[in-house]
This record gives structure tokens, sequence and C-alpha cells, in this order.
């Protein structure tokens, strides 16, 4: 018979840790609060940015286009008539001087003082920004890189650069000679950077002709776009960290009002963590902490229950069975029960004349390692262990808890047992042992389930007459022989190959039973 449990010792209550995360609540939330805040600013950032170039790219074309136009205007007259190049030339470089010389007016503005004041510290924040954000990079002034005024062969009758006068001009990397159009406005890429070359033909109007006698060209850059899409960006970089401040200060404080009653929750766990179930906390809030709170209370009541019924019931259940009753309770229903299930036994063969044969020891050191064996393969096929017997085994299929295919599982075990068994007997033939043989019975019938006993000492078995007849089949199997019954047969004889045997007269039978000898799984 197994053994009594020992008596439940109260669980020994764990010192308990208050846990600093780095990454706690309040971080989190300020995190997300960033992100969030980080990703709307961006996209802003980005929107703003983008029409800003748009707009800026068709001043820029427009403003150069135009000079473009107007030199070309002035430049006809110096051309036509001969020994204009230091007019033409002089035309050029005033073009690219007054870009270059161009700066920012203070206009007056009707806003009050203390307006101007915030304007001009946070220019002055823009600048300082720059500087770190760019160092080393010398101002971006002008938007004009060259002025070339050409003759209708291409040769460069004057140039901003007075180094390229009286050259073939070179036309920037691909673009196209102006042909028949009023202006040509190409853009390209060099070192980087886009820039935009600009040529407007010179025309002969005297006597109402229009003849090409040469071309202006104007080089734009990206200086004034450069410029003032940084001074965007760096701003609302400026207003997103402003934002973000604040934005912290709030979370901060929300978040700490809002913690403090989950502190009391954690402090409430830890506490059912260390063993103590009898836990209530007393908030009374209309939202989801609120909710929290009741269901953490619910969860306490309900522990503590299940603690004093694992304790009265830990008097007469085993531990594993006792598991199962807490994870499945309507699994088991306590008291006697009529189940249709399988019972196997199994027997040594000859243990008593083994034993008178060997000593103390090396008896329970045989029995130990044959039953290690065999009730692992009997919880390995979903078996309860019902009890050992001396050197006999009683184990359930199908009860407490429901196997559907029982008679299988319980074919299965008793075939892997056999198979151990040459394992175990070639293991103890080397260490010089005695061979040990066992019989198995296996039935498959109605039975009574259920707790057995006193109110002192209980455990959950089977009986009735079925449970009989597998210790008679067991009984009367021989060495090495697996017995099943006709009912356990019916079930499983699909898949084993099993002899039936003459009649059997078993004790407390009137009739003879039918039983099979197992012989193996079919191929």
């Amino acid at each position: 018979m197994s053994q009594p449990n020992p008596p439940a010792q109260a669980p020994a209550k764990p010192k308990v840790y208050r846990k600093h995360h780095f990454f706690s609540l309040r971080v989190k939330f300020i995190l997300v609060l960033t992100v969030l805040i980080g990703s709307v600013m961006a996209l802003v950032t980005w929107l703003v940015l983008d029409q800003v170039r748009r707009t800026l790219v068709q001043q820029i074309i427009e403003r150069g286009e135009a000079q473009a136009r107007n030199l070309a205007l002035n430049s006809a007259e110096p051309l036509l008539t001969g020994g204009g190049e230091l007019t033409l030339m002089q035309f050029a470089r005033d073009a690219v001087k007054m870009e270059s010389g161009a700066s920012v007016r203070n206009i007056p503005t009707d806003q009050a003082t203390w307006q101007e004041t915030l304007i001009e510290t946070t220019n002055r924040l823009n600048a300082e920004a720059q500087k770190l954000l760019w160092p080393g990079e010398k101002a971006l002034e002008g938007d004009t890189d060259y002025v070339s005024i050409l003759d209708k062969a291409g040769r460069v009758i004057a140039d901003s650069d007075i180094a390229k006068a009286d050259t073939q001009f070179q036309a920037p990397p691909g673009t196209r000679p102006l042909d028949v159009e009023p202006i040509l406005t190409q853009a390209y890429r060099d070192k980087g950077r886009t820039f935009y070359d600009i040529a407007s033909p010179i025309l002969n109007t005297a006597e109402g002709r229009r003849d090409k006698i040469g071309e202006v060209h104007v080089g734009l850059n990206q200086n004034t776009l450069i410029r003032v899409t940084r001074y965007v960006a760096v701003d609302i970089i400026l207003t997103t960290v402003v934002v973000l401040l604040v934005g912290i200060l709030v979370m901060t404080v929300f978040v700490t009002v809002m913690i403090k009653p989950i502190r009391l929750l954690v402090n409430g766990v830890q506490a059912i963590a260390g063993g103590d179930f009898d836990q209530r906390i007393n908030i009374r809030r209309a939202d989801e902490l609120g909710d929290l709170t009741s269901a953490f209370n619910d969860m306490a009541k309900s522990l503590l229950e299940k603690e004093k019924i694992k304790g009265a019931f830990n008097k007469y259940v085993n531990k594993d069975i006792l598991d199962r009753i807490l994870q499945h309770k309507d699994g088991l229903r306590l008291g006697g029960e009529k189940k249709v299930i399988t019972v196997f036994f199994s027997d040594i063969r000859g243990f008593t004349p083994m034993s008178e044969k060997l000593t103390a020891e090396e008896v329970v050191h045989i029995l130990n390692e044959y039953f290690t064996e065999m009730t692992a393969i009997i919880f390995k096929r979903q078996g309860y262990l019902d009890k050992f017997m001396g050197d006999a085994i009683m184990a359930l299929y199908g009860a407490p808890l429901d196997v559907p295919d029982h008679a299988e599982q319980a074919v299965m075990a008793a075939l892997e047992m056999a198979q151990k068994m040459k394992e175990l007997q070639a293991k103890w033939r080397m260490e010089g042992k005695l061979e040990v043989n066992i019989g198995i019975g296996i039935n498959t019938g109605e039975v009574v389930v259920g707790n057995i006993g006193s109110n002192e000492r209980m455990e959950y078995t089977a009986i009735g007459d079925n449970v009989n007849l597998t210790q008679r089949l067991e009984s009367v199997a021989e060495k090495g022989q697996i017995l099943i019954s006709g009912a356990t047969y019916e079930r499983v004889k699909h898949k084993v190959e099993a002899v039936m045997l003459d009649p059997i007269k078993v004790k407390g039978k009137t009739d003879k039973v039918i039983a099979y000898s197992l012989q193996g799984l079919k191929t």
C-alpha cells in the first residue's frame, strides 16, 4: 500500500524584496510621450520644410529668370556696338556682388517689447544651435554663383569670374544648349548639392527683328533655401524640446498620482507570494484601477479558500492527484462513482524464493530500480499509480481523470514494460544478479472509484468485480506474459496482435473467462 503523506507544513514566507525597475511605469510613460511628441513634430517638420522648399525654389528660380532677362536686355546694345566688354563685365560682377552683399534689414513692427525680446532670444538660440549642428561651416550668402555673357559662337565676352573671359563657355554637367526657348532653366547636381543654370537669349530687336546675337547664363545655388530650412528646422526642434519638457513634467505628476494604488496592489501581491493570503485592498475608484483592485480581492479570497482545501486534502490524497484535483476542479467528483476504466496489475514471479537468496539490501535495490522504471512508464501513458502491494503494482487508466483511450494506453504501457524488463534483465545478468520476471493482467469494465478509507486516512482507489478479475488474470499470467480480458481486447484489437487462450477458470467466477495473450503491435 502507498505510504501516508507527511503532515502538510506551512510554507515558509520568502523574504520580499522591493525591486527598483530601470524601465519603471513612469519611465515608460515618459518614453511613450517622447516618441509621440517626437513623431508628431517630425511629421510637422517634414511637411513644413517640404512646403518651404517648394516655395523657396520657385521664388529663387523666378528671381533668377527675371535677372537673366534683364541682363540679356541690357547686354544687347553693348554687344551690337562692339567694344562693350568692360560694360558687360561690370554687369556680370555687379549681379553677383549685389546677391552676395544682400542682408536682412531690420523692419519696424507693431509688436510689444516682450514679443520682440522673445523673438530676439529665439533667434540667438537658433544661431547658437546651428553652430553646434553645423560647426565650422561658412555663412551661406547669395543665391547667384556666376553670370556669363556669351556671344553667338559661345565665347565668353564677360563673366563674374574675370579669369573665364575670352574662353569657350563650359556648360554645367547634364545640361543642354539653349535653342529657341525664351528662357531655359535646368537643374544639375555638383558635389552633392543642387544648382540651377538659367539661360536667356540676347536678341537684336532693331527694325523689328529678333536675331539671336548671344546668351546670358545665370548660375544659382540653394543658399537661401538651405539657410531658411535650417532656421525653420532648428526653430521646430527648440519648440519640440520645450513642449517635451513641459509634457514630461505633467506626465511625471500624473503617473505619480496614478501609480500610488498600483504600489498598494504590488505590496498585496508580494504578501500573497509570501504565503499571506488574507489580503484586502480598500481602494474605491470608478475606473480600470478600481476593477483591478476588485479582481485582486477576489483572487486573494479564492487563493485563501483553495489553500484551506489543499491543506485538508493533503491528509488523505497523494500529491499528484491533489494537483490534478486543483487544476481540474470538475475532473473528479469526490466520493464514490461508477466508471468504466481499465485496471492494470503486475507482479514479480518467484519473488519469495528470490528474496530468500538475496540480502535485504539487494532485494530493496532491485525493487526500487524495478518500480522506478515501471512507474515512469505508467505516468508516461497517463496512468494513475494506485498502490504498491509488496512486489505488485496496481494502476488505473481513465480515473481519476478521463482518458478517452484508456484501454489502449494501458496495453501500450504493458508492452513498454515488457521491453523495459528485457533491458533490466540484461543489465542484472551483467551485474551477476538474479533475473526477475513479471506477469501482467489488464481488464476493462465498470468499477467503483472514489475515496475509500476512514476519516483519519483515505485514498483514491477502485473496487469491484472487474478489479478482482484483473488481479486473477495477473495471477495466472506466466513469466513475461501479458493477459488481457475480452473487454479490453475489443477496444484494442485494431492495433495489437493477440492470441485467444482456452477459457480460464478464475477464483470468484462461475463461468470461465475468455482471455488473450498479448503478442505485440500490428505491423
